[in-house]
C-alpha cells in the first residue's frame, strides 16, 4: 500500500504532540504484510527499533500491517507497569472502528493521543533536562 507524505506527516504530528507532555516515546511502524500473529512481529520491531533502552522502559510502539489489516500496541515495561493490559485493550477498541472504515491515519492519531496521555500522567515531561530519545519518523518493513 502506499503511503502517502501527508499521512506520515500527520502521524508525525501527532507523535510530536503527544510527546510534548511527556518524557515517553512513541513510534509507528508500517508494514504492508503481516502472515502471522501481529504481536508478536510487533515485539520484534519493538526491540529492532530499539524501543527497549529508553531510560524509563516507556516507549509505545503502534504496528500496522496495512495490506493484511492487522495491528498490535506494544508497550514496554515500564508504561505497562503503570497503565496494564486493559489499557492496551482501551487503545485497541477505540482505533479498531476507524481501521474498520478504512481511515489508519486517523486510527493512528487516536491511539497515539490516547497513549500520550496515558504516558503524560505516568512520566510527565522534565522540562529542559527531557531529550527525545527515539526518532518520531515512520518506520517500514
Amino acid at each position: 500500500m502506499q503511503v502517502q507524505a501527508h499521512d506520515e506527516q500527520r502521524i508525525v504530528a501527532a507523535i510530536e504532540a503527544a510527546e510534548l507532555v511527556t518524557s515517553g516515546e512513541v513510534r509507528v511502524h508500517l508494514n504492508d504484510t503481516c502472515s502471522g500473529d501481529p504481536l508478536r512481529d510487533a515485539q520484534k520491531q519493538f526491540q529492532k527499533l530499539g524501543m527497549h533502552r529508553t531510560a524509563e522502559r516507556n516507549g509505545i510502539l503502534f504496528f500496522l500491517a496495512l495490506e493484511s489489516h492487522k495491528f498490535a500496541v506494544v508497550g514496554d515495561s515500564g508504561i505497562h507497569a503503570k497503565v496494564g493490559q486493559s489499557f492496551w485493550e482501551g487503545i485497541r477498541d477505540h482505533m479498531v472502528p476507524e481501521l474498520k472504515e478504512g481511515r489508519w491515519v486517523d486510527a493512528l492519531e487516536l491511539g497515539i493521543a490516547e497513549s500520550g496521555r496515558a504516558l503524560a500522567e505516568h512520566f510527565p515531561h522534565q522540562g529542559r533536562s527531557d531529550r527525545d530519545e527515539l526518532s518520531n519518523e515512520v518506520s517500514r518493513g
